[in-house]
């Protein structure tokens, strides 16, 4: 196994060490001569902590690669290989379960899926066991970079001199291997199952809010790697404009799939900022039902109430019961993830009354829904204007208000988080 000399933290710990103290460095034979100095690390991806696989030399006669089992020992002064070590010319593209380090990682961007942010990368940390190297951390602080441009002994020096007791000489900003997502590459099957899995574990809101710091073509990396709910999820808090541009880069079956998960006010916003032809062939693709339901919100003004309104809704008849009531809750689940009333209507579908969950846990299962409704305080029509709903909802205190048509018949709702968004968007 390869013996680590002197490389070690600041802490001491001899098993740490930094990539930036690693590049560039001399590595000789085992006779002595030298081959060159060290250009980049490979690692096997598929782990939580992937083991360094092979090592990139770039030499005279230009770049060789050489298995990791062939290093012998690792000190200040470079890497020894082994009597034995063969090297071979590093393919053009690396197999898709191989990352080379400072190829794919170092300066580019990469999502921290604890803090939920984008980083840049500055340096990597790796960990030795048992003679194996592997990747531990992501530096993405200020002080990596200065490592890596070797300057780190001048600036520490300078800043103990200033403030001995900076935070900047006290810690690095280290992230967990296992919480970080490079997004230039799919380095394979298993390590993009793992990205699905991370990143959909972040808020639907921190993940647009990464999309809209990326590029182009970083934002369609990371809209391939989300499964239909969480993109779906996520597209709902982005820009409706950021959304409709990152749908142009899938196919339509798959922009359609992700529409057909959002709710239909959030879809319709967005395919109105698809071109025609574009809209059109995911309009195709979609679900009759989700199809016609999205199109007809599509015929109201973006600043009127049916440009902001949702036809998804529970509503029962005033005969039906509060069990019923729960009954429809557990069955509308998946599709309803919110809700905040249930409207009551009669035959026609004409507004009655509503209710409240409180109201159905404060009462017996076999209590009609017309015994405890109360009136609305406030409706609004698709045509109104978005200052009228944002008056009802702010005069009488509602989370959502119904809308209705010219003869009562309830048409869906406006949400308040949707009124405030669009209050904020105007300013």
């Amino acid at each position: 196994m390869p013996e680590l000399a002197s490389l070690r933290e600041s802490n001491g710990d001899p098993r740490f060490l930094f990539f930036s103290s690693l590049l560039a460095r001399p590595v000789t034979g085992a006779d002595g001569a030298r081959l060159g100095r060290l250009a980049d690390l490979v690692v096997a991806t598929g782990e939580p902590y992937p083991p360094v696989e092979s090592l990139v030399v770039k030499g005279p006669g230009g770049r060789r690669l050489y298995p990791w089992s062939a290093v012998a020992q690792l000190s200040e002064a470079g890497l020894a290989l082994k009597a034995d070590a063969a090297g071979v010319v590093p393919p053009e593209q690396p197999p898709p379960d191989r990352i080379p380090l400072a190829e794919e990682l170092l300066d580019k961007q990469i999502v921290d899926v604890h803090d939920a942010k984008l980083v840049r990368v500055n340096d990597l940390h790796f960990l030795e066991v048992k003679g194996q190297l592997r990747v531990a951390h992501v530096d993405v602080g200020f002080r990596g970079l200065i490592r890596r441009m070797g300057w780190e002994p001048w600036v520490d020096g300078a800043v103990r001199l200033v403030r001995r007791e900076a935070g900047y000489l006290r810690s690095d900003h280290l992230v967990s291997w296992k919480l970080v997502q490079p997004l230039d590459r799919s380095p394979g099957r298993v390590r993009l199952e793992v990205a699905q899995r991370l990143l959909a574990t972040l808020h639907p809101a921190d993940l647009a809010e990464i999309m809209e710091d990326l590029d182009r073509d970083q934002r369609a990396v990371l809209l391939q790697r989300l499964d239909v709910e969480t993109a779906a999820d996520a597209l709902e808090e982005a820009p409706p404009e950021l959304a409709a541009q990152l749908l142009e880069e899938v196919a339509p079956e798959q922009a359609a799939d992700i529409l057909e998960e959002m709710a239909p006010d959030e879809a319709a916003d967005v395919l109105a900022d698809l071109p025609g032809e574009s809209r059109d062939e995911v309009l195709a693709a979609m679900e009759r039902p989700e199809a016609s339901e999205v199109a007809a919100l599509m015929a109201y003004p973006r600043d009127s109430v049916g440009g902001l309104m949702t036809p998804d809704r529970i509503q029962l008849l005033a005969g039906q019961t509060v069990a019923d009531a729960i009954l429809e809750l557990r069955r509308r689940d998946e599709d309803l993830p919110f809700v905040y009333e249930l409207f009551v209507v009669d035959e026609a579908r004409r507004l009655v009354g509503l209710c409240t969950l409180r109201d159905l846990l404060l009462n017996d299962a076999g209590t009609p829904l017309g015994a405890i409704m109360r009136e609305p305080p406030a409706t609004v029509r698709a045509e109104d204007d978005v200052k009228d709903v944002a008056g009802a909802a702010s005069k009488y205190n509602l989370v959502s208000v119904p809308v209705v048509d010219g003869q009562g018949v309830l048409q869906g709702m406006v949400t308040v988080d949707d009124i405030l968004a669009e209050v904020f968007d105007d300013r």
